[in-house]
This record gives C-alpha cells, sequence and structure tokens, in this order.
C-alpha cells in the first residue's frame, strides 16, 4: 500500500487519544490535532454552491478560518494565492488536506494527523473525503471514560448520557470492517497501551512506515500514566455501575471489558429523566461558549479554548 499523508486516531472522547497522537509526534505526520470542522462543512457543502468559483471558495474558507480550532493555528494565508494554488483541481477534500498541512509550518511534506474523537460517528464522511488515510482506534473501559467526561462541564452529565454516548461511538461500523479489510486500521485498547507502551510505539511507526529506534521509543514511553484505568471501581457506587452495566455491558464485553449486570431496559420515565438532565446542562454550557465566551473572543481579545 502507498504512503497516505493523513493518519486519523479514532476514539471516544477521554480514551487517551491525545496521549496516543503524543506517541506519534516524531513521525512526518507529527502529532495529530483536532480539526472539529471537517465533517460540519462537508455536510453543507452544496449550499456554498461550485467552489471552483473563487467567491464560493473564499465564502467557504472564511467560514473555516472562523471556526474556534482553526483559528488556534494563526494561519497566515492570501486567500488569492491559495485559490490559485488549486489550479483547477479544487475539492473540499484537497483544501481541508492543504490547510491541516499548514498547521505544521516547518512541516512541507503534506503529512498531517487528526485526532477529533467524535469523528467516529462521521467516519462514512471522513473515508469519503480521505479514502487513501490510515486510522488507528483506541477504546477504553467505558467506565472510566465516564468517570473522565463527568469532570468536563462539556458533558455529558449523568452516566446514562456517558453510557449512551461511549455506546453509539464504539458500536458496529461498518467502515472500520473495511479498513480492518484493506490494511488501513490499527486498533487497541488505552489500558493495553498504558501496560505495554513501548510495544505499541513500536507497532504504531511500524503501521505507519516510520523509523524509529531504541531511545526515541524509551523517551516517547517514559511520559506513560502507568496503571491510569480502573478506577470507576473505587470511585463509582455501585448503583452507578449497574446503571452503566444496563446500558453499555455488550460493548464493554465486546471489548473484553468485565461486567456484574446484562443489559435491561430502563423504565420510560427514568430514561426520560436522564435525558431531560442531560440536555439542562448542556444548554447552559452551549450558552457560555456560544454567546459569553463568543463575545469575548470576538470584542475582548480572549483567545479560542483559553479555559
Amino acid at each position: 500500500m502507498s504512503k497516505s499523508k493523513q493518519v486519523f486516531i479514532l476514539g471516544a472522547p477521554r480514551s487517551g487519544t491525545t496521549f496516543l497522537a503524543s506517541l506519534l509526534s516524531e513521525t512526518r505526520y507529527k502529532a495529530p490535532f483536532e480539526t472539529q470542522f471537517i465533517p460540519k462543512y462537508y455536510h453543507k457543502l452544496e449550499s456554498y454552491g461550485d467552489i471552483k468559483e473563487f467567491s464560493n471558495f473564499s465564502t467557504l474558507l472564511k467560514e473555516i478560518l472562523s471556526e474556534r480550532a482553526v483559528m488556534q493555528w494563526k494561519l497566515d494565508l492570501d486567500l488569492n494565492d491559495f485559490f490559485k494554488s488549486f489550479g483547477e483541481n479544487i475539492t473540499y477534500a484537497r483544501m481541508v488536506d492543504r490547510l491541516c498541512a499548514m498547521k505544521h509550518k516547518n512541516n512541507n511534506d503534506g503529512y498531517w494527523g487528526e485526532k477529533t474523537p467524535w469523528y467516529l460517528n462521521e467516519l462514512d464522511n471522513i473515508y469519503q473525503l480521505f479514502p487513501d488515510a490510515k486510522y488507528i482506534y483506541i477504546v477504553r473501559d467505558g467506565r472510566d471514560v465516564a468517570l473522565s467526561l463527568l469532570e468536563k462541564e462539556w458533558g455529558p452529565n449523568n452516566i446514562y448520557a456517558c453510557a449512551t454516548y461511549w455506546k453509539s461511538l464504539n458500536g458496529p461500523n461498518p467502515v472500520l470492517d473495511k479498513l480492518r479489510k484493506s490494511g488501513q486500521l490499527l486498533e487497541l485498547r488505552y489500558e493495553d497501551l498504558l501496560d505495554d507502551t513501548e510495544r505499541y510505539i513500536q507497532e504504531f511507526y511500524e503501521f505507519l512506515g516510520e523509523p524509529y529506534n531504541n531511545e526515541m521509543v524509551e523517551k516517547l514511553a517514559s511520559t506513560t500514566q502507568k496503571g491510569n484505568y480502573y478506577k470507576w471501581k473505587n470511585k463509582f457506587s455501585a448503583s452507578e455501575i449497574k446503571l452503566f452495566d444496563h446500558i453499555a455491558a455488550s460493548t464493554l464485553n465486546k471489548f473484553g471489558y468485565e461486567t456484574f449486570e446484562s443489559e435491561n431496559k430502563l423504565s420510560p420515565v427514568l430514561e426520560q429523566y436522564y435525558k431531560i438532565h442531560n440536555k439542562l446542562i448542556w444548554a447552559k454550557f452551549m450558552f457560555k461558549t456560544n454567546v459569553i465566551d463568543g463575545f469575548k473572543i470576538k470584542f475582548l481579545g480572549k483567545e479560542p479554548f483559553a479555559d
């Protein structure tokens, strides 16, 4: 297989995607980063018209550049020059590819990596855009994921919502099956990565066709938080563990994680309570993010994602 210039790290939020990305820092891809915008504009691409026309191209590009994740890259580009650089071969995939490669300002060979967690739910579209890319899929015990998510104000905001979200991201996916067959996918568990980091680093670099040596592997592995797993056993109550199992036991078992209960449908009243609770807290967070923080970023010079 020819060497791809893109690698996507796939995994639910708080599943170790950032740690895994740091282990790729010595590759030509550098440490993969979050783009956040790729599926968003792919879904509404038709609304911009033919992007081979400069006016449509520039409208799309300006909106992408105004995304908070992209603003952090501090790209310095001229719209006209950027447009002309594509010649007649202008596509959304090529635009994304060029922008992401530009994030690495000292990296002129076009390699880049991506690690936005929720892209697991958009994998069919990511694959359509980058069918030759390589993918690394990491799974972490959903209860440790929930423990970590509940510490973040961006949610999900209760055990039910965490379990449902984790299960949906790690459910059956025909694109993953296709990637397995084509040899474009590497899969692992977060817990196994922590236990045997050096072996996995070598596996990553071989998968990507990148050189490595023992000294480099040891240095990268030295950042590992050994034993940073199964904290849910001491921090969740028996009722919380039971609730998570009722939602996602079969998915936990699929990846080799122990459970204590079988999946069991909740009563409609209890299920509705958890959904409403999650939506109310999410609405509060979105108001803060889009209205209050948006005002500070636009008028008061606050850096995106500065908190």
